[in-house]
């Protein structure tokens, strides 16, 4: 067996067990030597954990292990220099402050009283001792911390700066497994490469390129992939009936990666809805079984009815989609005591209170009160008359959060009231302005959350990977989020274009190459459009369009997405026609559209309805036409 080896396994394939076995395996042919076995999350470690009980295999999510692996490393001085090199304009940006964030502000002020005035590169370099990796979504560039994605970078760079680390990889396994390739960046990829490279050690990595979803293809990537060595076995699909196994390889179109259904009852086609009111249709046929997929988590909210509540937190420093615990994480935790932010818990825990209460559940209540006092401030039990007042003081309490017009502040101020909630604890929330907008929201929608929680039967598309369910609907539809997805663009060109993952991915290599290139070389005018930026890049910026042009314009896919921006600046030749040049949102929300389409079909096992907006369709027949080639019945409904 090659010691590069790629085993792509789509969605349903049973990629979890495959790795099980193999790692038995590998263990009992081998139990001297040692395995590591890495994925991208949490719960697919565990997955993995669970059925894997050898001493001699370590399983870890890339940045646990990476965060180990460097822990030592994070305290040698020529380590921490290296961070300073890498991240010198990154610290000086922060320190000069010049959005005037008051955050940031806040945060130098605690530098400058902590090292003194004024506060400059300098100093902070000298009180950065030693490194560590936060668990955030971005850099702590003052206090040495390094984000998510940035242990990943700062490892390959180190790796790459001191080949010794390398050496420690190979040294220590003979075996290792990257579960999830497909969402590793390209620098670690080429770190465990490097590693292995010049050793006796295995790399097989595990996963499938159309659940890429956030980290897009490059060069880079693509050159690292082609070291691998493709395996040839046979794909059987453990999860969807035939006729949904069918569709997905024609969605595929890629004969390489052919799946087989492993069950071969024949069963109905998935079906494509047509309709002006695509909301509407989705409660029309959704029951309690039914997952529905969207691809906004605003659709979701809206659906839940706690749309104020989303944006409320969504909209706080702690709870924005760049910070460790994002609004939708901590408002979609099933678990009330899990949650990730103390006010909505104590929400949230009101709500399990009442719960209980209405299952007769008093002595879960009594429980809970005892066991979490910090959170709820109610009355120790000490006698039965103590049991009495408790049962009217909860009473009280669900009487008045029952209102459908009481605010989140008017249930803090009357917990205050009641002696439920020390007032030091409530003017933590009711003086803080970032919880302005979250005191304003109706409770009602807290409850619309909460009742959600416990049987959850919405997704988007961003956790589309998980448990397959009997019946799948899924609410095509765009989004100018991130990811970018332009699901209408996918449909309509799709009816007149056949195309594959290859083919998008080395559509989107190139283009996005070639543009990142032209919008270098005018970069005085794409960093700041303006007339006068404009006037002096012009030149530049009409050559590189003509020449992108003359490369690409006999591509189909090209001139359909790209067309009508060129046309009209060659038209124009000016400071707006030129600003929407170069730019590759639109083959990005194709691409990632395509790859969001397939992988949520194959959630489903033996029912899959798409709800398509027939107002979006240009051409309802070619549509019709493409997508029962594809394996579904086309319905249309009245509304049209």
């Amino acid at each position: 067996m090659s010691r590069f080896k790629i085993f792509n396994a789509p969605a349903g394939s049973g990629k979890s067990t495959e790795i099980k076995a193999r790692v038995r395996e590998w263990s009992d042919q081998f139990p001297r030597d040692h395995m590591l076995c890495v994925t991208y999350t949490n719960r697919a470690a565990d997955e993995l954990k669970a059925g894997i009980s050898a001493d001699n295999v370590d399983v870890s999510t890339i940045h646990s292990f990476l965060a180990e692996f460097m822990e030592p490393m994070f305290v040698l001085p020529e380590i921490v220099d290296l961070y300073l090199e890498v991240y010198r304009k990154d610290i000086e940006n922060r320190i000069a402050n010049q959005e005037n964030w008051p955050h940031i502000e806040k945060s130098n002020a605690k530098y400058r009283e902590k090292l003194g005035e004024p506060l400059t590169f300098k100093l902070i370099g000298e009180s950065i001792k030693t490194l560590h990796y936060n668990e955030m979504q971005f850099n702590s560039p003052l206090a040495g911390g390094l984000s998510h994605n940035d242990l990943l970078s700062f490892a390959a760079i180190c790796a790459e700066s001191f080949p010794a680390l390398r050496k420690r990889i190979s040294s220590k396994y003979q075996q290792i497994i990257i579960d999830e390739y497909q969402d590793t960046s390209a620098g670690v990829l080429e770190f465990f490469v490097d590693a292995v490279s010049e050793s006796e050690t295995s790399l097989h990595l595990y996963g499938d390129p159309m659940q890429q979803i956030y980290q897009l293809s490059s060069d880079r990537l693509r050159s690292i992939l082609d070291r691998f060595e493709a395996d040839k076995r046979t794909i059987i699909n453990y999860r969807s009936s035939s006729a949904i196994v069918k569709s997905l390889n024609r969605i595929y179109n890629d004969p390489s990666l052919e799946q087989e259904a492993d069950d071969k009852v024949k069963s109905s086609l998935p079906r494509i809805h047509l309709t002006n009111s695509p909301l509407e249709m989705v409660n029309d046929i959704a029951d309690e079984e039914t997952l529905v997929l969207s691809v906004r988590n605003m659709t979701i909210f809206d659906n839940i009815g706690a749309t104020a509540l989303f944006k409320a937190f969504d909209s706080m420093p702690d709870h924005n989609y760049s910070s460790r615990y994002r609004a939708l994480d901590v408002l979609m935790e099933p678990r009330w005591l899990e949650v990730k932010n103390s006010l909505l818990q104590l929400m949230f825990g009101i709500l399990y209170l009442e719960d209980s209460y209405k299952k007769f559940e008093y002595g879960e209540i009594i429980q809970a009160l005892r066991k979490h006092s910090s959170i709820f401030g109610f009355l120790s039990i000490q006698n039965h008359s103590d049991k009495g007042r408790l049962r009217q003081e909860l009473e009280d309490l669900f009487e008045f959060v029952g209102s459908d017009e009481v605010t989140i502040r008017q249930v803090i101020l009357y917990l205050v009231s009641a002696g439920h909630l020390k007032a030091s604890i409530a003017g933590e929330y009711l003086e803080n302005e970032d919880y302005y907008p979250v005191l304003e929201v109706p409770y009602l929608q807290v409850r619309k959350m909460y009742l959600f929680n416990q049987r959850p039967n919405w997704s988007t598309q961003h956790g589309v990977k998980g448990e397959s369910h009997n019946r799948v609907i899924f609410l095509a539809e765009n989004s100018t989020g991130t990811p970018s997805v332009h699901i209408d663009k996918l449909f309509n060109l799709w009816s007149v274009i056949p195309f594959n993952l290859h083919m998008l991915e080395e559509t989107y290599v190139k283009i996005s190459a070639q543009f990142e290139q032209s919008r270098e070389k005018a970069a005085d005018y794409f960093d700041n459009p303006r007339k006068s930026s404009y006037d002096k890049n012009a030149d530049v910026i009409i050559t590189e369009a003509r020449s992108i042009v003359a490369t690409y314009s006999h591509l189909p896919l090209f001139k359909l997405l790209y067309g009508e921006v060129f046309d009209t600046y060659f038209n124009k030749l000016n400071t707006s026609s030129a600003s929407k040049l170069f730019k590759v949102s639109a083959i990005e929300g194709l691409l990632t559209a395509y790859r969001l389409f397939y992988v949520g079909c194959s959630r489903a096992r033996q029912n899959l309805d798409v709800i398509v907006n027939a107002e979006k369709i240009v051409d309802s027949q070619a549509f019709s036409r493409k997508f029962e080639n594809l394996g579904f019945e086309v319905i249309s409904h009245n509304d049209l």
